[in-house]
């Protein structure tokens, strides 16, 4: 069987509208062999490329004249996983989601614990923006989402304000679980305050 019959196959396995990347048919063949079976898909409309090395399959809406493509958060995590890297909500979107900031990204963005870069996708972009590590490992916890938050806003925007807003979103008892040791001056005393404000409540 030829390398695009097999990459066929597989791909009638694949969901639409759902990205994936370049490796999904590294079994397929020879490197090259797919890099040329995927161009020829992409050129025939069976695929979409994305960006380097992600792709999807179209998915046809009935009353849209254009395909349905993935979100950016999908294409996302598939960039992230690529590069090994792990992937939270940028700082922006959290400070707006808490009502810290009425600031709207224009772009989709991401905070990353590779490299800060724009990576082009389709018409648009992706921004992807370095953060630590022990801060993006903590985005899955109420509290870890503020403290991205105020990373974002940084120690010039964060003041007792913001912090009584934090308070009134997030039980500021949940702070006392943050591990203070790894976080810069500025944020160690933003979360003794939240601690203090829960003591004091």
């Amino acid at each position: 069987m030829s390398t695009i019959k097999r990459i066929s196959e597989k791909l009638k396995r694949l969901p639409k509208g759902h990205p994936f990347a370049l490796e999904t048919f590294k079994q397929c063949g020879s490197s090259t062999s797919v890099r040329q079976a995927i161009s020829r898909l992409a050129k025939r409309g069976e695929l979409v490329r994305l960006t380097k090395g992600v792709y999807a399959r179209p998915k046809p809406m009935r009353h849209l004249r254009n395909p349905v493509l993935p979100t950016p958060v999908s294409v996302a995590t598939v960039i992230a996983k690529q590069n090994r890297e792990e992937l939270a909500p940028h700082g922006a979107d959290l400070a707006r989601k808490l009502g810290l900031s009425t600031h709207v990204t224009m772009r989709s963005a991401f905070y990353t614990t590779g490299r800060t870069r724009m990576v082009p996708v389709g018409k648009g972009v992706i921004a992807f923006q370095h953060a630590p590590k022990y801060l993006i490992k903590q985005q899955h916890t109420p509290e870890g989402q503020a403290l991205l938050a105020l990373h974002h806003l940084g120690p010039r925007h964060v003041n007792g304000e913001v912090l009584g807003l934090v308070c009134d979103r997030i039980p500021c008892e949940n702070f006392g679980r943050v591990n203070k040791d790894e976080l810069p001056r500025w944020m160690r005393q933003a979360v003794k305050t939240l601690e203090s404000t829960a003591h004091a409540g």
